[in-house]
């Protein structure tokens, strides 16, 4: 019987995390030393743990060990992903946000975490039923993807971006203002035309939707320009931006591309790149077509992997960190930026890979 009292009263990992008000690993963290924990949330949880008698034992070993050896941790708790995109579907339709979810989903079962998903614009889900969904599960905060259509995010969930600590990969967010991590689109487009340049192309030009432009805060265009100072002033062509009413009316673009007679044409995002693929027969035989995104092995483009399966694994991490080494630092009113370095194509430019359906210029049937 006194063993059993004894078992019974015992401290655990779990206990110290919830009188803490962290997770399992950051206790286990913590009470190894590790430099992952802030050192006023170490000394916390040491404090804590010799108040109430705490001894080391297999399973904090194990956890440690799990951790040095990059096999998963056991479940710590749960958190939540929420796609913000205004289609529920985003995530099956366009690569990009199915790239960073296996990211967050591989990241987040080696932490130890669980992930509910959460679609933000369900006309159902309300702040309150949102904010009951997250405290009946546990979950301390999570990740958001998919808001490309507005980084500002709902005002009426602004008690759960306030009560709740979340991380937005891919974009920065507005109102409020949250970590977040992003490829880098700046070097993207600085590099991708400064390896045109070299490879003998003259005039270059970028065609990007002025909104994509907008959301990114100019860093594709950024990165373009800064590349095209290389070249000879009245080599240099504006961007092409007014993307959505070429789209109805062909004839803006093929206008603009007969007048500034550029030899090869960047494109960023799926649609763009859908819609030059359509419209391609109709331009001059000397431009080429580059895609500065590679979303797949094998599709009909050469260009750049953009890591963003990296993005969303970093995501979890900081998320990971926000949660379990800020207890006692209080709130930060700046945010912070991870930029993630793209995955270069070594065959970038060096030809135009047809559309589907078509023969490279020049073939006979």
């Amino acid at each position: 019987m006194p063993n059993q009292t004894k078992s019974k009263n015992r401290v655990t990992l779990g206990k110290i995390a919830e009188m803490a008000g962290v997770s399992k690993c950051a206790v286990s963290l913590a009470l190894k030393g590790s430099r992952k924990i802030s050192e006023a949330v170490r000394r916390k949880i040491k404090r804590i743990a010799d108040a109430n008698g705490y001894r080391g034992s297999a399973l904090l070993s194990t956890v440690m060990s799990n951790i040095k050896t990059g096999r998963s941790c056991d479940f710590l708790e749960t958190i939540v992903l929420i796609n913000a995109n205004r289609s529920k579907d985003a995530p099956k339709r366009f690569p990009i946000f199915e790239k960073y979810i296996n990211g967050i989903m591989a990241e987040a079962s080696h932490l130890g975490y669980s992930v509910y998903s959460v679609w933000l614009h369900d006309e159902k889900l309300t702040q309150q039923r949102l904010k009951k969904i997250l405290v009946s599960r546990g979950i301390r905060g999570g990740v958001i993807i998919g808001h490309a259509d507005d980084t500002i995010l709902p005002e009426r969930f602004s008690q759960i971006w306030r009560d709740f600590k979340f991380v937005s990969a891919g974009l920065r967010t507005f109102n409020p203002t949250l970590d977040f991590i992003s490829p880098d689109k700046f070097l993207i487009a600085q590099y991708a035309t400064a390896q045109i340049i070299k490879k003998g192309y003259r005039r270059p030009a970028i065609v990007l939707d002025a909104h994509i432009d907008e959301i990114v805060e100019g860093r594709f265009i950024g990165g373009f320009l800064r590349a095209q100072l290389a070249l000879p002033e009245k080599s240099r062509i504006s961007p092409f931006l007014d993307v959505a009413r070429a789209k109805k009316k062909n004839e803006i673009f093929i206008d603009w591309v007969k007048k500034n007679k550029p030899d090869v044409i960047f494109s960023v995002s799926n649609a763009t790149a859908e819609w030059l693929d359509e419209i391609y027969t109709k331009l001059p035989n000397s431009v080429e077509i580059v895609r500065l995104e590679r979303n797949s092995i094998g599709e009909g483009w050469v260009g750049i992997d953009m890591n963003y399966e990296l993005v969303g694994r970093l995501a979890v991490r900081k998320l990971f960190d926000i949660l379990n080494t800020r207890a006692d630092m209080g709130d930060i009113d700046v945010s912070t930026c991870t930029i993630v370095e793209p995955h270069w194509n070594k065959n970038l430019v060096l030809e135009r890979i047809p559309p589907r359906g078509k023969l490279p210029r020049g073939s006979k049937r």
